[in-house]
């Protein structure tokens, strides 16, 4: 296992988990438990990690959560099942579902 991201908050860690797992990669949350403990008086700030389970997978799970992460295009993407415009950042069309290339 190793860590591929750090993410900003535990919604964050969850939505890379989530999209990794659409993918078929397998993930996990560490310090999902310690960032509500923090309170303010840590001197340390712990942030949430989503780690791969297989060494194979590290690659093809930073390229894509550096594509989630990235600024939305200005142009978008264009649904090929309803047509409908989406987001540069959208994976699937918010409209029918239907995944975008």
């Amino acid at each position: 296992m190793k860590r591929v991201y750090l993410a900003a908050n535990l919604a964050d860690a969850q939505i890379a988990v989530d999209v990794l797992a659409m993918r078929g990669i397998r993930a996990h949350i560490f310090n999902a438990n310690a960032v509500g403990g923090l309170g303010e008086l840590a001197t340390t700030q712990i942030w949430p990690e989503v780690w791969v389970e297989e060494d194979a997978d590290i690659e093809a799970a930073k390229q894509l959560l550096d594509e989630i992460h990235a600024p939305a295009s200005a142009i978008g993407k264009r649904c090929p099942q309803c047509g409908e415009e989406n987001p540069g950042n959208f994976l699937s069309c918010w409209n029918c579902g239907q995944a975008l290339s």
